[in-house]
C-alpha cells in the first residue's frame, strides 16, 4: 500500500492548481516589467533626440531669412537714401562787405598866391612897423601906401598886410592895447577919449571892439 505525503496539496476537479514555485514567477514578472520599462525609456530618449534635431533644423532654416533682411537695417538704409536724395536747402548769401562812408570834404583855405618882389618888400616893412609900435590893420595899410610913408601901392600894401595876418604873425587886440598904452604914457586920457583916439580915421583906425578891449585891459 502506497503511502501519500500529506504535505502535498490535493487538487480538486475544476480548481486551478496553484503555482508550485512563487519565487520563480515573481522573478520572471520583474524581468518582463523591467524590459517594458527599459523599452519605454529608450523610446522616450529617441523621441527627445529626434524632436531636438527637428527644432535645430527649423531654427537653422529660419535663421538666414531673419539675418538677410533685418528691419532696423532696412529702415536705416531707407532714411540714408532719403537724406542723400533730398535737395540741398538753398543757402542765403549775406553780403558782409561794408560800404565805407565817403570821407567828409573839408574846405581848404585858398592857397596863398605867390608874392611879387614889391609885395615881399611891403611884408618886410609892415613887420618892422608892428615890431616898433601898436598899429591897426587899416592903419598899417595906410602907412605902407601913403606918399608920406613907404609909397607902396594900395594893392601891394593890402596883399602884404593880409599875408602877415594869414601867417598868424599879428594879434590886432594886442596891437590895440600897445597903442593905447603909448597914448596913456604921453598924456592923461579918459576911457572915452582913448577909445575915440584908437578908432578915429585920423588916429589909429582900430575897430570899436578892439579899442574897447584895449581900454578894458588898461583899466580906464
Amino acid at each position: 500500500m502506497t503511502q501519500h505525503n500529506n504535505d502535498m496539496p490535493t487538487a480538486q476537479w475544476g480548481q486551478p492548481t496553484p503555482p508550485q514555485n512563487k519565487k520563480g514567477w515573481s522573478r520572471r514578472r520583474k524581468i518582463v516589467v523591467g524590459g517594458v520599462a527599459a523599452f519605454i525609456i529608450l523610446g522616450g530618449i529617441g523621441a527627445a533626440l529626434g524632436g531636438g534635431s527637428d527644432t535645430e533644423t527649423q531654427d537653422v532654416n529660419a535663421s538666414p531669412t531673419s539675418v538677410s533682411a533685418p528691419a532696423p537695417v532696412e529702415q536705416a538704409v531707407a532714411e540714408q537714401t532719403a537724406v542723400t536724395q533730398a535737395p540741398a536747402a538753398a543757402t542765403q548769401v549775406v553780403d558782409t562787405t561794408t560800404t565805407e562812408a565817403p570821407a567828409p570834404v573839408t574846405e581848404q583855405a585858398p592857397a596863398t598866391p605867390s608874392l611879387t618882389s614889391s609885395q615881399r618888400n611891403a611884408v618886410r616893412a609892415g613887420e618892422a612897423y608892428l615890431d616898433m609900435m601898436g598899429m591897426s590893420k587899416q592903419g598899417l595899410i595906410r602907412q605902407l601906401s601913403s606918399d608920406a610913408g613907404d609909397g607902396f601901392s594900395v594893392q601891394d600894401a593890402t596883399v602884404a598886410v593880409n599875408h602877415i595876418e594869414q601867417q598868424g604873425d599879428v594879434d590886432w587886440n594886442a596891437e590895440a592895447v600897445e597903442a593905447g598904452q603909448a597914448y596913456l604914457d604921453m598924456m592923461g586920457m579918459s576911457r572915452s577919449g582913448l577909445i575915440q583916439q584908437l578908432t578915429s580915421d585920423a588916429g589909429d583906425q582900430f575897430t570899436l571892439e578892439q579899442a574897447t578891449y584895449a581900454a578894458d585891459q588898461l583899466g580906464v
